[in-house]
């Protein structure tokens, strides 16, 4: 079942969406023609079909055009203005900690963290084809054929990020300091969440006081730093479970938990299984056009996680 829980931040109707399910998700559908200003805290690739769709990203306005991949934060809020006539549109959602993890260049990531759309300037004749190969086999696929798709997105990331290399930034989104500030604690949060990291470490990264940066945090993602950091992790212990056979207690300590029993604690908690069940159980899941996963099929509306109030 897909849980979302929709929170207004700072009066904005901004939402934040909470998915039980794990960062790596592939599908295709059809886009909505609009949809309110949201987040979450995956990166998002998008690629559309026949037509273009409209965002409104970090503030700004962006277009997604036909044929070309794009990839954003979607720990920015965004929403969906208008679109074309889009024949099919695809949708990957990857953990952030893994995108970090790539060895990508400082100015991609920056421009990545700052809020901007990144539009493959050197699109590929396959991308549709990869595209319907990964939607189509990732409900399925046994463990080496996830690995195997895991791999093969990672590389079209590679290369995407490759292709960017000496392009100038046009497009500098939201030049306010303070959410400079945000998106740096963000930022910084999710390289170092896999270490002990305490609030006053995120906030003297930023240069604020432990108090302010931590309200102002809260207020603009709807999370407490502690929930976001928790979130962080548990995420990469999804991906982790459905990616690879390592054992449970390796999982644990790789993404943050201090103890074997606080990480069972805190995945039951959050996802509703065990780590051993959610491994078990993540065969089962359907990621087709009219999933419960996937947000624009109607499903899930107005579900509320029943335990995400814990943390």
């Amino acid at each position: 079942m897909s849980c979302i829980l929709r929170i207004s931040v700072m009066n904005r109707n901004i939402k934040t969406d909470f998915n039980e399910m794990p960062g790596f998700r592939i599908w295709h559908g059809e886009p909505p023609t609009s949809m309110t200003a949201h987040w979450h805290d995956q990166i998002e690739i998008n690629y559309a079909v026949g037509g273009s769709l409209t965002y409104l990203l970090a503030g700004s306005e962006v277009q997604l055009p036909p044929g070309r991949l794009s990839l954003f934060w979607a720990g920015m809020p965004h929403g969906v203005m208008r679109r074309t006539e889009i024949e099919r549109f695809y949708w990957i959602y990857i953990p952030l900690a893994w995108v970090l993890r790539l060895g990508l260049s400082r100015s991609f990531i920056r421009r990545l963290m700052t809020g901007e759309m990144i539009v493959d300037v050197d699109p590929l004749e396959e991308d549709r084809v990869m595209l319907d190969r990964w939607s189509g086999e990732l409900p399925d696929a046994e463990l080496s054929r996830r690995q195997l798709i895991i791999r093969e997105v990672e590389t079209r990331i590679i290369r995407l990020a490759l292709a960017q290399i000496g392009k100038i930034d046009e497009h500098v989104p939201y030049e306010d300091g303070q959410v400079r500030k945000l998106t740096e604690m963000a930022r910084f949060i999710a390289e170092n969440y896999a270490r002990p990291l305490r609030s006053r470490d995120v906030a003297r990264h930023v240069g604020l006081h432990r108090n302010y940066a931590m309200t102002l945090f809260s207020r603009h993602y709807g999370l407490t730093f502690t929930a976001y950091l928790t979130r962080l992790r548990v995420s990469q212990a999804q991906y982790l479970l459905i990616s690879t056979d390592l054992e449970v207690s390796r999982i644990a300590f790789e993404t943050g938990f201090g103890s074997i029993s606080r990480f069972y604690e805190t995945f039951k908690a959050m996802t509703g299984h065990t780590p051993g069940q959610y491994r078990t159980e993540s065969s089962l899941w359907k990621y087709g056009p009219e999933s419960p996963f996937n947000p624009c099929s109607g499903y899930g509306q107005g579900m509320h996680h029943r335990n995400i109030a814990r943390l």
